[in-house]
């Protein structure tokens, strides 16, 4: 929902537009309304660039990778208040009464007050957006707090920027962040008021020191990861060298230590062969769930030998913390300095023996735990000869690594105790979510009422905020899923039940872990675990969220049964359990077997103007399905219970007004075999140019507007009542539905479905199936039914489980590739027909961005 940013160096960077041009990207997922950007050089010029596009189609043609400065302020736009024009871009560079220039990510809600305010005291304000008002109001207060003082003395400006900011926080309504400079005192000021805001520093070989603020923290940790941490209702003061932080109520001085981020970013680049970010995201989900798993089931072979070699663990829990003490040292002379002395330590050389003792070319050395970006950065600069430094490493790592999963273990079993205890007690527990969180939290009851036989009430924010509010009652729980743990709907649920000053639990599961719900909103959380994610569509988010789900269920039925020692011998391990390591290669599995089948349905659907997916049983991943589709093919689609769908939803089947392009197709198709007839018959052959078009005319008036043809001739009456003897227009515009049909490999499912599929086939629609292979489904999808249109079917083969729960990773991994497909396809199409602005793209489709952090 918009993103914004902020940086300036120590010295002029002749390659800043460069530098603005690769953030502003990295930021496209927030927003490709509009793009722009201020850049200032050392004599003071500021030069605004800003336009309509995504920043990635237009920050060249505008030129911004050519300006070079040392203060940058860019913005891109997903609009809300003010339509998507060049006015209504950001940043927005202001003069009225003194010179400043900002940009903002959020919403004002008052801004059309605003503007009425700011007009009546003089200001020149050129657009309807919320931003140019969020600017004005600060330069309002700034211009009114330097009256008659020292404007060149730069502490007296910085003084009136805080007293301006907190002025014009009291004067906004909503839920923003912005960032505003002050270009004469050389100080940017950044605001976070409810919209999610990330501040970096760091030194560059050419620019010196810096400061960078941003929207979003995967583009501050290109540029560092010294991270200055700012929470909700503070902002900032700061230029390439000073730095100050305030509470936005009362301007209260804060005192907060800088320290260093542990997020890796390499995931935040696309790597071949992949052409986009969602294809790659979808065959990381391999890699995400197993090492999602190795977390919440005790680790890997290095760490099992930790927890079980005591002498070993004790050693290496030493290394660790003088890891951790090098981690918290934001200096780099200071870090180089005391990182040589560690190696040199005698720590370090029992580690290697232990290393040298327990070598195995064939063990993994992949970093892998919270610290695996820290000491990446360390082992690319050691030089050690030919010891085996990958896997010294990978033991260090191993050690942060147990401590991650003795943090998650703490946290499931916080996470069981809540839930077990509201469920015994009889309290409800809720799962709140959006976007395609919220089908994970649809189809999360599944796993939990199958497996450890709990009720589980999703819903959404608005649904929870008109249905459960007044009946809440203390001993509830409530669960909220978060991708980016900045969801506004979200956050102002769980505001509320805090205001309530009712003992209800908030539990949070979601990747981010620095963000608001996290830190600020949540009783615990459990992380996601997924990296960093840039496509628009949620992919390995969303598979690692059901996974997460899955073994939280299996965690609540260990938690709701006797202790071990009270079990009985047979009872053995949990099925659920032993099925959870198979996921991975199931996903791997999928991916390599489905890919042609998949390809032909894709080829048979992305044309389709409307389509509904039809599941028994798990509903959410339906809904997911049809998401994924409506987001990056743009086509309108639904996620339905296939028994539901003859309630009304079928009345779409057989005739109807749904036309897309292949219809246009055929339509005029049509219209030139008659236009061939008339040419090519006995009297079409002395018609003159103006006689053909009279005579297409009367039959398009007649075909759309029933108006009967006037001023015909003779000839031209036969010819045209022969046109409609022999062509029905409107019959060539039609093919049968799609029918997209999901089910899991239980008996009941199989027969409803087939049911199902019956049931519809016969009425007009074409039926394409994803399910591990059946007979009898096979037999029901490609029969061909008796119908005037030619019957089209297809069946995706997911790879044999025989376990309902199972079956729904792959059934989401097929139709996430199925929606990347049919994105492809249709963009190509497009692209084809040279339509501009069609907004078909499987990373960033148009109308949609990644987090909805304003209401």
């Amino acid at each position: 929902m918009c993103g914004v940013i902020g940086l300036i160096y120590e010295k002029e960077k002749r390659n800043l537009g460069i530098i603005a041009t690769k953030l502003l990207k990295m930021l496209e997922y927030r927003g490709y309304d509009s793009t722009g950007a201020a850049v200032q050089d050392m004599h003071g010029k500021v030069t605004l660039l800003k336009d309509v596009g995504a920043p990635s189609e237009i920050s060249y043609k505008l030129g911004i990778d050519k300006l070079a400065g040392f203060i940058f302020c860019g913005q891109v736009r997903w609009a809300t208040f003010g339509m998507v024009t060049r006015e209504n871009a950001q940043p927005h560079d202001v003069r009225c009464k003194i010179h400043i220039y900002g940009a903002h990510n959020g919403n004002i809600t008052n801004c059309h007050r605003l503007k009425e305010w700011l007009i009546s005291e003089g200001h020149d304000v050129k657009s309807d957006n919320d931003g140019e008002m969020l600017v004005h109001t600060i330069e309002h207060f700034f211009a009114e707090e330097l009256q008659y003082k020292d404007t060149e003395n730069l502490a007296v400006r910085e003084k009136a920027l805080k007293s301006a900011a907190l002025k014009a926080s009291k004067k906004l309504t909503g839920s923003f962040a912005a960032v505003v400079v002050d270009p004469i005192g050389k100080c940017v000021l950044a605001m976070k008021a409810g919209s999610s805001l990330y501040i970096g520093k760091g030194n560059d070989p050419t620019g010196g020191d810096f400061v960078i603020v941003s929207s979003d923290l995967a583009s501050v940790l290109q540029l560092t990861k010294i991270l200055i941490p700012i929470k909700e209702n503070e902002f900032a003061l700061f230029s390439h060298d000073k730095f100050s932080l305030f509470e936005l109520k009362t301007g209260k001085a804060l005192k907060r230590a800088s320290q260093r981020s542990l997020l890796k970013t390499e995931e935040t680049r696309l790597h071949l062969p992949y052409k986009y970010f969602m294809e790659q995201e979808i065959f990381h989900q391999v890699k995400a769930t197993r090492r999602l798993i190795t977390l919440f089931t005790g680790g890997n072979p290095i760490t099992s030998l930790l927890r079980t070699n005591k002498k070993y663990g004790i050693l290496l829990n030493d290394i660790k913390k003088e890891f951790a003490k090098l981690a918290e040292i934001t200096e780099l002379s200071e870090l180089q300095k005391d990182y040589k002395k560690l190696l040199d330590s005698t720590k370090i050389a029992e580690l290697k023996k232990i290393v040298e003792a327990n070598y195995d070319e064939n063990l993994d050395v992949e970093l892998e735990s919270s610290h695996a970006s820290f000491l990446e950065e360390l082992r690319d600069v050691v030089e050690m000869g030919k010891f085996p430094l990958p896997l010294l490493f990978k033991f260090i790592d191993a050690a942060f690594d147990l401590e991650d999963i003795h943090q998650i273990e703490t946290r499931v079993k916080k996470f069981v105790n809540i839930v077990v205890d509201a469920q015994k007690s009889g309290n409800a527990i809720y799962m709140l979510a959006c976007g395609s969180s919220y089908h994970a939290a649809k189809t999360a009851p599944l796993f939990f009422n199958e497996i450890a036989g709990l009720p589980i009430i999703p819903l959404l924010p608005g649904e929870f905020r008109a249905q459960c509010t007044n009946s809440l009652r203390s001993g509830d729980v409530v669960i909220g899923i978060s991708q980016s743990g900045e969801t506004k709907d979200l956050i102002d649920v769980f505001n509320f039940i805090m205001n309530s000053r009712k003992a209800v639990k908030r539990i949070c599961i979601l990747n981010n872990t620095n963000s608001t719900l996290a830190v600020e909103k949540s009783d615990l959380f459990i992380p996601l675990s997924c990296g960093p994610e840039i496509a628009v569509p949620a992919t390995k988010s969303f598979i690692n969220q059901l996974l997460i789900l899955y073994i939280l269920a299996i965690k609540v039925k260990e938690g709701s049964q006797p202790s071990k020692k009270n079990r009985k011998k047979s009872e053995g391990v949990d099925e659920n359990l032993l099925n959870l390591h198979k996921i991975p290669d199931l996903i791997d599995k999928t991916l390599k077997t489905t890919q042609k089948e998949t390809e032909e349905i894709a080829a048979e659907l992305f044309l389709k103007p409307s389509m509904h997916i039809l599941a028994t049983r798990i509903l959410g991943i339906a809904k997911e399905g049809a998401l994924k589709i409506r987001e990056i093919v743009l086509n309108h689609t639904e996620g339905f219970e296939g028994s539901e769908f003859k309630h009304g939803p079928n009345t779409i089947l057989g005739i109807n007004t749904v036309f897309g392009m292949d219809s246009i197709k055929a339509i005029l198709e049509k219209f030139s075999d008659t236009m061939s007839l008339v040419l090519d018959s006995n009297v079409g052959k002395i018609f003159d140019g103006r006689a053909v078009q009279k005579l297409f005319k009367a039959v398009s008036d007649y075909a759309f507007s029933d108006i009967q043809p006037k001023y015909l001739s003779e000839k031209e009456q036969t010819i045209f009542e022969t046109i409609f003897k022999d062509h029905n227009f409107f019959k060539s515009l039609y093919d049968n539905y799609p029918l997209l049909f999901i089910t899991c490999p239980h008996e009941q499912d199989i027969n409803l479905t087939i049911s199902q599929i019956n049931t519809h086939k016969i009425r007009g629609a074409n039926v394409f199936m994803i399910a591990e292979d059946d007979d009898m489904l096979r037999e029901a999808v490609s029969i061909s039914p008796a119908s005037t249109n030619r019957y089209k079917h297809g069946y995706v083969t997911l790879p044999r489980t025989g376990n309902s729960m199972l079956s729904i990773f792959s059934t989401t991994v097929v139709l996430q590739m199925l929606a990347l497909k049919m994105s492809q396809k249709k963009m190509e199409f497009l692209n084809r027909l040279e339509i501009e602005s069609h907004g078909v793209h499987p990373d960033v489709p148009k109308n949609v961005s990644k987090s909805i952090t304003v209401d």
